[in-house]
């Protein structure tokens, strides 16, 4: 499993697995989105398995007078059968906030392919879960 920030290149596979958990996307609107937030405040990642895209997550980082630096799960996809690597991809996700000098992750907003047993570590917080790094 290969896990890494998607290049511009890489962001129409990308789309194809957001429009499973956003039916109503369209290229456009996502071309927009990217345009305007890519790599400032919107970071693409993805899983790989035998270079084909299983397992994605667009996160952001922002910061706060509550929670400091912190990294919010925004979009968390599995291809169908491939939820199994959920798991990894968090544990990833937690190495990539603490790499961004985050203090928690939140998981909140729309998933699929993602269990509460996926969430080692996190506690509920409002509208989703919180883990402290």
């Amino acid at each position: 499993m290969q896990f890494r920030e998607l290049a511009a290149s890489e962001l129409v596979e990308a789309f194809a697995l957001l429009t499973t958990l956003h039916p109503e996307l369209t290229s456009d609107a996502f071309d927009m989105f990217i345009t305007e937030h890519y790599q400032k405040e919107y970071h693409p990642i993805g899983a790989y398995q035998q270079s084909d895209l299983q397992v994605y997550a667009g996160v952001s980082i922002r910061e706060n007078l509550e929670l400091g630096r912190h990294l919010i799960i925004d979009d968390f996809i599995t291809y169908e059968g491939c939820e199994h690597l959920s798991r990894e991809m968090i544990d990833f996700l937690c190495d990539y906030a603490k790499l961004y000098k985050c203090h928690s992750i939140i998981v909140w907003g729309k998933q699929r392919g993602i269990s509460i047993d996926d969430l080692h570590g996190f506690r509920p917080k409002r509208n989703g879960f919180i883990k402290i790094l």
